[in-house]
């Protein structure tokens, strides 16, 4: 398993520590970058996708299915 080092300062340290071993409390703060990272690429490919293929949506048809759904 590849090792990293990362300079803090004591104080962040003992922050730090309040919440675990530190190795824990960055594992965990890596897996929470890289998930907000791959929504953030998600939602852009989304958006471009949505750009590229817009949707048209007759509003009567909207209506008529949400009135259905309350029927049922």
């Amino acid at each position: 398993m590849p090792t990293i080092s990362v300079r803090i300062s004591e104080q962040e340290r003992k922050k730090l520590l309040r919440y675990g071993p530190l190795s824990d409390t960055v594992r965990e703060a890596i897996d929470l970058y890289m998930r907000d990272k791959k929504s953030r690429e998600f939602v852009q490919k989304l958006r471009q996708f949505q750009r590229e293929n817009p949707v048209k949506v007759d509003p009567d048809e909207i209506m008529r299915i949400i009135r259905e759904g309350r029927k049922h």
